[in-house]
């Protein structure tokens, strides 16, 4: 018996360090301790700040050294939509921030005003949304802690932590309620959780992160290509990102009238983000993408070494 019961003290141990690894794969403590968004070789036109709490976003006249002032409006509550409460920043819908009932940050919408019919009709990942004054908007949305707290949870965080894990709202509709729960780790115990979730590696670029993609492929059709990137510096997840290629995608001309913030990379430039002989083929092909970035740590760490 005692043989028995050691045996099975082992087995039980060895199937709850698993599980226990697992979950520490998908949330915990991440060191993420700012938010910004859009990468760009000019520090004064990229990498804008998101406050990480309510009352930052209404004092935050200046933020981060950008010399433009900027405000701040509230444009979707709890009580609207159960959301939680959004925001907006000089009327540009692109960068979203989400907050608790607690004020602190809970996730983050990029969005359009119309992303293309492609990209509304092929995947769950763009959200519809009706702002408080009647605007209708799309966006791919992230949650930095549990998505369902978000207008419940009064607790305070450390003001300093963006969030614990990485959800991905629409991106995994048949389980977790939706939600594509980003692996923390690269690799976790020899796991590679991010090519069960289709993620395929790509190439790190400073600035950036070492880039995965979901659902490349050399030889695909731009218009089926899946929007979603997520980036890893030192083997730690950093940032996230979308990357729209489809033709009938909104253009840059388009954009730029509501919002600075999005990023338009094109032709063989591309190539640095995928591994040699990797990026999709059509990519180079079809002029100026729309891309945007999400860091939750400084981007001037992520050096790719």
């Amino acid at each position: 018996y005692v043989i028995i019961i050691i045996m099975l003290a082992v087995f039980l141990s060895c199937v709850v360090g698993v599980a226990f690894s697992q979950f520490q794969n998908i949330q915990g403590v991440t060191g993420w301790d700012q938010l910004k968004t859009t990468f760009g070789t000019n520090p004064f036109s990229a990498y804008y700040p998101v406050p990480l709490t309510e009352s930052a976003a209404h004092l935050a006249p200046i933020l981060d050294g950008h010399e433009k002032s900027s405000t701040w409006t509230q444009v979707m509550s709890c009580e609207s939509n159960g959301v939680g409460n959004v925001y907006i920043e000089d009327d540009d819908i692109s960068v979203m921030p989400i907050y608790g009932v607690n004020g602190q940050v809970f996730g983050i919408i990029l969005a359009f005003y119309e992303p293309g019919e492609s990209a509304r009709n092929s995947s769950d990942l763009f959200t519809k949304y009706t702002l408080m004054d009647g605007t209708v908007v799309y966006g791919v949305t992230a949650y930095f802690r549990e998505p369902s707290t978000v207008c419940t949870e009064e607790r305070k965080y450390n003001s300093s932590d963006v969030g614990d894990r990485l959800y991905i709202k629409g991106a995994s509709p048949s389980d977790n309620g939706g939600y594509l729960h980003v692996p923390q780790f690269e690799d976790a115990d020899g796991v590679d959780e991010l090519e069960l979730h289709g993620f395929k590696e790509g190439a790190c670029f400073w600035g950036m992160g070492k880039h995965y993609w979901r659902y490349m492929d050399v030889d695909m059709d731009c218009n089926d290509t899946y929007p979603l990137f997520v980036l890893y510096n030192g083997g730690k997840l950093q940032a996230w990102g979308i990357a729209m290629a489809h033709d009938d995608r909104p253009t840059s001309k388009v954009v730029k009238k509501y919002s600075k913030k999005w990023e338009y990379p094109k032709g063989n430039s591309l190539n640095f983000f995928f591994k040699k002989g990797q990026t999709p083929t059509c990519l180079p092909l079809q002029g100026e993408l729309i891309t945007m970035h999400v860091y939750m740590n400084n981007p001037a760490y992520m050096l790719c070494i």
